[in-house]
């Protein structure tokens, strides 16, 4: 009595993969991503800059006392968060 099997062949274990120098343009790649991430970070912070004066101003000239301390709280709020999150991305862009 003859027996065959169907099993498969043994696969060889693969390469180890070389280590390679990154390309050379990488170092340019990412001075361009930092830059282009510097410019929306300072696009952002003028924007909440922007923003934070409006709700000043509103507060300013609104008749009413608890809209003027909700625009002011609005404002400080914003002016807070804003200012962490700048602060992170620099951070992160360096």
């Amino acid at each position: 009595m003859t027996t065959t099997t169907n099993a498969k062949p043994v696969r060889e274990p693969a390469a180890a993969k070389q280590v390679a120098s990154p390309p050379a343009g990488r170092e340019s790649t990412r001075r361009i991503g930092r830059e282009v991430g510097t410019l929306a970070v300072n696009a952002y912070e003028r924007g909440i800059a922007d923003i934070v004066a409006f709700e000043k101003d509103a507060a300013k000239i609104t008749p009413y006392p608890w809209a003027k301390s909700m625009l002011t709280l609005s404002a400080e709020l914003i002016e807070d968060v804003g200012a962490a999150y700048v602060k992170t991305a620099r951070h992160a862009l360096r």
